[in-house]
């Protein structure tokens, strides 16, 4: 998939405005397994991570949303 098609397809299932994506492709690891008659090496798949960034209008509620409430617990 190029960048483009990943930005679409995130866009389209979560909705949300992405601003900027970016992308990087790994290399599957190289693996070799010694047996009792021959060594045997095989790869692990190829993949690729996204790492989104959404626009202005987003903003963060997670952890900034329950700081107010643990200090209320603690008076």
């Amino acid at each position: 998939m190029t960048k483009y098609e990943v930005k679409e397809h995130l866009m389209k299932i979560y909705n949300l405005p992405v601003a900027k994506l970016n992308t990087q492709d790994y290399l599957g690891k190289r693996k070799r397994v010694v047996g009792k008659i021959r060594i045997t090496y095989y790869k692990n798949a190829d993949f690729k991570k996204a790492i989104m960034t959404f626009g202005p209008s987003q903003t963060d509620v997670g952890l900034g949303a329950q700081v107010g409430t643990m200090e209320e617990d603690n008076k």
